[in-house]
């Protein structure tokens, strides 16, 4: 009987909400503010794009959200803020922005990611109406001297340079040998580029982005005197006109269509026909941020790490038969690809959340090239399952070693020097090594993985930030990391700003943690007590035998003096005291005598 009355029913709901739908299509009082119109030097500013002012609460989209000071306008996305826009051309939805980073006189630069991964994360893309420059870096000794439509970079022997007329034709870096790190970077239309052009000065003019909105045409809101603006509910637009909001048609019929979807799903979700409708209508609605990572895979193209389906990753591992560990983010299993490469597959669990450690582990590892880095294979995306495909690393993460009974004995003093020396190599390529900086924000001894030869590789960039070359702060919501390895300008901006040098204060507590094996150090250390480990390795320091409850002989004393020295230095409380990670490898470089005692912290403050 009830589906015999659900058509009746259907048509006065209808009624009702084609009646509510214009009623409310247009109000008397405009609900919020449009944001109107400004400038900012001579670039007009105008729907979708909008000026940050300050005491006034933010009226527009955030991707479209621009800053003004003395230089320009300046994209606000803590990822992007160093791209001056240059012109708004609202008549084919682009824009023209411009690296503020490059150097201006000198430099050789070189980035270490594509810019396309990167926009990829957000409402832009990168207009096909530009020309690209393709960039193979740091090239290993099998890469030929000469490579056809390249030039070698004049700074650096191992990078090579070449131009393609057209964005996104980077069919032709298929055929680059292996052993070079490839990326894309977009410029201004050039009419006939070879690589006898200035790269550097293509670079400095900017490239083209675009931008699209489903709202439709809002210059019929303008010609009509109104302001294009931003609803609450982040849907199309509305008009504010002298006689109130109004909204386009297009948003009206959509909300009737979904109340008219809404009854007829809840039919079939009681009919098993229907769940098996709404399972499908379930996986193929995509959040914003399966959106956000659907874009950043198209935008990277043929560059991004191999994609693979749900069903071939699990068949990569067996039917998931091996678990090598879990943890909050997931469990991982070893797995074996169709070329017989070992690996280790990470199904992440299924979450709400905006998924954002996914983006940055893609976004991160997808590019880099580092013997002391994990390489990233490949993933997985369907709707929430999601997957990351690893080099499988035999001999597992450092804590296993350093927090069992006899750490020192199955590692030795000289494997774990040149382990620390490693992971400092691996932390100055993310800091000092591309146009923009990688900072890691969780280097502990569970996230250094060590090959067949002990060989150590920084792994899980599930919270890394990327930062520009020019200025390193880094804008952060929240404290991230795991306690005992945070630096304490996370925790506080009280202690400085959080930079390049939070990582520094991670990498020394690890080098204290191989030091030591807190979690192992003899009952000289009570593990009950108020004693704070970084307290008692500086009060022992200098005392003959105070490195001996962490298993120091007089054969390696050097050793583990020099990396408790190092690490004492790179612990200091204030981000300025401490020494950045190429000053790091130099320390390690010198001798025990020639490196100065660090003045004592009050750690307490951090505890």
């Amino acid at each position: 009987m009830t589906v015999v009355l659900l058509p009746s029913l259907l048509l006065q709901a209808v009624a009702f909400l084609l009646q509510l739908s214009v009623a409310t299509s247009q109000t008397s009082e405009p609900e919020q503010q449009g944001c109107s119109p400004k400038a900012c030097g001579d670039l007009n500013i105008s729907y979708p794009f909008w000026l940050e002012e300050p005491g006034r609460p933010p009226c527009g989209s955030p991707p479209f959200q621009l800053k003004c000071n003395g230089s320009g306008a300046f994209l606000t996305h803590s990822m992007f803020q160093a791209y001056r826009v240059v012109r708004i051309f609202t008549q084919n939805n682009s824009f023209h922005v411009v690296d503020e980073n490059l150097p201006l006189a000198t430099g050789c630069p070189a980035p270490c990611f594509n810019i396309s991964l990167a926009m990829g994360l957000g409402a832009f893309a990168i207009s096909k109406a530009n020309s690209e420059l393709r960039f193979l870096s740091r090239c290993d000794e099998t890469v030929p001297e000469v490579l056809p439509g390249f030039r070698r970079l004049p700074c650096d022997n191992y990078s090579f340079v070449g131009f393609g007329r057209r964005y996104g034709s980077s069919s032709v870096l298929r055929e680059i040998p292996q052993g070079c790190l490839v990326s894309v970077v977009p410029t201004l239309p050039v009419p006939a580029p070879d690589h006898r052009h200035d790269y550097v000065a293509n670079m400095r003019k900017g490239f083209l982005l675009e931008w699209t909105v489903v709202s439709g045409d809002c210059s019929k809101c303008t010609a009509s005197g109104g302001e294009c603006m931003y609803p609450d509910n982040g849907l199309g637009f509305s008009c504010n006109c002298p006689d109130g909001i109004h909204y386009p048609m297009n948003c009206v019929l959509m909300t009737v269509a979904a109340s008219l979807l809404l009854p007829c799903m809840y039919v079939l979700i009681w009919h098993r026909k229907g769940q098996k409708l709404c399972s499908l209508f379930c996986k193929t609605s995509m959040s914003n941020n399966e959106r956000n990572i659907e874009a950043l895979l198209v935008s990277h193209g043929s560059l991004a790490p191999k994609r693979y389906k749900y069903s071939e990753a699990t068949k990569i591992t067996s039917s998931m038969n091996n678990k090598l560990g879990e943890g909050g983010y997931g469990v991982v299993f070893k797995g074996r690809l169709h070329d017989g490469r070992l690996v280790a597959v990470k199904f992440l669990h299924d979450s709400k959340a905006k998924g954002e450690e996914f983006v940055n582990e893609v976004m991160s590892i997808g590019r880099t090239s580092h013997v002391n880095i994990v390489s990233l294979y490949g993933f997985c995306l369907e709707g929430s399952k999601r997957a990351l495909i690893y080099e499988y690393m035999s001999n597992g993460s450092l804590d296993k070693y350093i927090y069992s009974k006899n750490p020192k004995q199955i590692l030795g003093w000289e494997r774990l020097y040149a382990i620390a020396v490693g992971i400092a190599h691996g932390l100055e390529y993310l800091h000092h090594s591309c146009n923009t900086r990688i900072v890691h924000f969780d280097i502990k001894p569970q996230n250094i993985l060590l090959d067949d030869n002990f060989c150590p590789k920084i792994a899980d960039f599930g919270l890394a930030k990327l930062c520009c070359t020019k200025d390193s702060k880094l804008s952060v919501t929240g404290a991230r990391g795991t306690i005992g390895f945070i630096a304490p300008e996370v925790h506080s901006r009280t202690f400085g700003v959080v930079s390049i040098k939070s990582d520094v204060y991670s990498y020394g507590m690890l080098l204290l943690e191989m030091v030591g094996g807190r979690k192992n150090v003899k009952s000289v250390v009570d593990k009950s007590s108020q004693n704070y480990f970084p307290d008692w390795i500086y009060n022992h320091y200098a005392q003959h035998d105070g490195l001996q409850a962490c298993e120091v002989t007089p054969e390696v004393e050097e050793i583990a003096k020099k990396m408790s020295l190092i690490g004492l230095w790179c612990i200091q409380i204030l981000p300025m005291h401490r020494p950045t990670i190429t000053k790091v490898l130099e320390m390690f470089e010198r001798g025990l005598d020639e490196l100065e005692m660090p003045s004592k912290q009050n750690f307490s403050q951090v505890l």
